[in-house]
């Protein structure tokens, strides 16, 4: 059998974003390679971030950017360049110039032509952070304008990731890529009426992505992601398949088994993961044996229901797109913090919406159509890096079908 070499994709990293990220954006290029489904390289124009990477599967292209002195003649050639280049480009609503606009001695002086070393190789797709107001270092922004003419004149698809929030009326910078995958449903919202691609090239990520390109430092989060990749293969779950979290309660066997039941109605393959206690027993039986007696038809009738009570249980909850339980608790409170969709179905409970995210339902088989609602769009616009690059790529049809074989 001919073996066929993975697409190539190439991250650009400067040391704008890997400040601003607190070096996060290595876990997140690391579990893209980790994926196994692309050849995935970095390049950048400092070497610490290029260091960072060595002696894992991440190829590295150090790139660094060395300035070009100009005389006076070739500024002045490059604003008349200028000028030309942008000389039909009006100011909305006016007859005005852009080029008039623009302080000519400003641009003179500012002026730094800096060059790269060239690419190894042709990369598939590019991704590129957007340049926004808090990645302008000029080393960054030398080396991205470099990435991006390069793969504009390759034919190259760039995808451009939010990590400077969008948001600001400058979006020079920000139009430069063909595909966007951004943070949330403003950005989403903001680069449509912008313009800066079709909505169907713009992307919303998922929370845990989404964290990996922020300044803060969650405790929580940066443990799950040590765990996540053993807690998938542990639990047997398939990486872009919706996941169900229910916490046990031996008090609430009742609402557990409704809940359960009503589950059948979602369409398509979802998994579920019912979390009891090691340490909770009645009458000789550990929790994980009751539940496994006391809900023996509802778990046959569901195609992926996995009983769990190893590790920590925060990690299966962040794991989960969709949190279902018999009564509010820890589990509820932490879920609706970190976004998940969050149903409470307590029997002669409230029926209310306390929040974006967190649902009181007693009548668990009414909350179907708002999880429903919820999963379809999480799968729709909210998608990860490696699912974005195989639909940038035209991988999708082969990737399920690959996955439907593995899960068989």
């Amino acid at each position: 059998m001919i073996s066929r070499s993975k697409p190539r994709v190439l991250f650009a990293v400067g040391d704008a974003e890997w400040r601003y990220t607190r070096g996060k954006l290595r876990y997140l290029i690391e579990t893209f390679a980790d994926r196994g489904r692309f050849e995935v390289g970095v390049a950048s124009h400092a070497h610490d971030i290029c260091a960072a990477f060595e002696g894992g599967k991440v190829q590295i292209q150090y790139l660094p950017g060395r300035p070009t002195a100009l005389n006076p003649g070739q500024t002045v050639a490059m604003t008349d360049l200028m000028i030309r280049f942008t000389r039909d480009i009006m100011l909305p609503d006016s007859r005005l110039p852009l080029w008039k606009t623009l302080a000519m001695d400003d641009y003179l002086g500012s002026l730094d032509v800096v060059s790269h070393p060239p690419l190894q190789g042709r990369p598939d797709l590019l991704i590129c952070p957007i340049m926004g107001v808090d990645n302008n270092t000029a080393a960054t922004s030398h080396f991205y304008g470099t990435m991006i003419l390069h793969a504009a004149k390759a034919a190259i698809p760039i995808l451009g990731l939010e990590v400077s929030p969008l948001g600001n009326k400058q979006t020079l910078g920000a139009s430069l890529a063909d595909y966007y995958a951004v943070k949330g449903e403003f950005s989403h919202s903001f680069a449509v009426k912008e313009g800066l691609a079709p909505a169907a090239n713009i992307f919303i990520l998922p929370s845990q992505e989404v964290y990996l390109l922020t300044c803060r430092e969650d405790t929580h989060w940066n443990d799950y992601m040590a765990q996540e990749r053993l807690l998938r293969e542990r639990l047997k779950l398939p990486p872009g398949r919706p996941v169900i979290f229910i916490p046990h309660n031996v008090a609430f066997i009742y609402e557990i088994r409704q809940i359960l039941r009503t589950l059948k109605v979602l369409p398509g393959a979802f998994s579920v993961i019912l979390r009891v206690d090691p340490n909770i027993a009645r009458q000789g039986l550990k929790e994980r044996e009751i539940a496994a007696k006391a809900y023996r038809d509802e778990i046959a009738a569901l195609p992926d229901l996995v009983i769990e009570e190893e590790g920590g249980w925060l990690w299966s909850l962040l794991l989960s797109d969709v949190i279902i339980a018999p009564a509010s608790s820890v589990f509820t409170e932490l879920s609706s913090f970190y976004g998940k969709l969050t149903v409470i179905s307590q029997n002669w409970g409230e029926s209310c919406w306390a929040g974006e995210n967190l649902l009181f339902e007693p009548q668990p088989e009414r909350a179907m159509q708002p999880i429903r609602a919820w999963l379809e769009r999480r799968f729709r616009l909210k998608k990860d890096l490696n699912e974005i690059a195989s639909a940038i790529l035209g991988m999708d049809n082969k990737i399920e079908t690959e996955e439907s074989a593995h899960g068989a």
